[in-house]
């Protein structure tokens, strides 16, 4: 796979162990190391900066295929005109540990962070003495939301989130190609039904039959849809039409359950369809009927 490389005319911005650098002069269409010394040791590090459209990067290379000790990369993603994007991972193997102690690539999106190293691929005996001469017992042991079992793909909202990736003083294990791909409407619905069910009363009995009623009316909708627009077809003309949701609500979840509940009904009026019979019929009033299971049990 190809490394990333930045766009001609960005700013670019490297981190290494020993300061910020920034390298607004540096020729960022050719391949550039910045090297510093730390206890005779170099550092070389090729990765960070800024991310402006949908794309692919990766790991430096310490030029044996894997990444290098002491790297210290951040990529600041500044997506404009994109309601969401998903970061995935073509591939990622990044040193495995509890907690991801030693090396692990960091995101911070939609208000929160998630930690990620592995997969435990390889198995061999860890030599304590050799963890104890790390640099300066060097471990970030306080991982917030830390997964050893590699990279699990993440929805951003909106077009901002921050990558950066951590390795420490020795062992590296292979590299990670990071990609962005453009959400669509639906996988904007199905984060804000996520939000909804993630705030559900905990040990309620209905939650699960909700959630479950729910996917069940999404994966309809997801299943009728043929890439096509079907509005006419499904006997809606332009007196008909009506705006889809654009702005969901960030603490009502009343409001945002009535929200998803439109856009739901709106993406089903247009896009749904395939299956026999009216499909867009059947998902709207079922959709009508999960709204008002969620409205009653929560008293909306």
């Amino acid at each position: 796979m190809k490394l990333f490389s930045l766009i001609a005319g960005a700013t670019a911005s490297y981190y290494t162990t020993e300061s910020y650098i920034p390298s607004t002069e540096l020729p960022i269409t050719s391949t550039t190391y910045i090297t510093h010394t730390t206890n005779g040791e170099p550092i070389a590090t090729d990765c960070g900066g800024r991310i402006t459209e949908l794309q692919k990067f990766s790991s430096p290379d310490a030029g044996d295929g894997t990444y290098p000790n002491r790297a210290h990369c951040t990529w600041t993603i500044d997506i404009r005109g994109v309601p969401g994007f998903f970061i995935k991972a073509n591939r990622f193997v990044v040193e495995y540990a509890t907690n991801c102690v030693f090396d692990y690539v960091k995101v911070v999106a939609n208000g929160e962070e998630r930690n990620f190293c592995g997969p435990k691929l390889f198995r061999r005996r860890r030599r304590e003495a050799g963890r104890k001469v790390k640099e300066g017992g060097k471990m970030t042991p306080d991982l917030v939301n830390a997964s050893n079992d590699g990279f699990e793909d993440i929805f951003v909202l909106g077009g901002q989130a921050t990558v950066s990736f951590s390795s420490d003083h020795i062992i590296s294990r292979g590299s990670f190609e990071l990609e962005l791909v453009e959400a669509d409407r639906l996988d904007i619905i199905k984060y804000h039904f996520g939000r909804i069910a993630a705030s559900l009363p905990e040990g309620a009995s209905w939650t699960e039959r909700y959630v479950n009623r729910f996917y069940k009316v999404f994966n309809k909708v997801v299943d009728a849809d043929n890439g096509e627009n079907c509005y006419e077809e499904n006997g809606f003309g332009s007196d008909d039409s009506a705006d889809d949701v654009q702005v969901f609500d960030e603490s009502d979840f009343c409001k945002l359950n009535g929200q998803v509940n439109a856009a739901l009904n709106s993406w089903a009026r247009n896009n749904a369809c395939e299956g026999r019979g009216k499909v867009h019929r059947q998902v709207i009033r079922a959709a009508r009927k999960v709204r008002n299971f969620y409205n009653d049990k929560m008293g909306c």
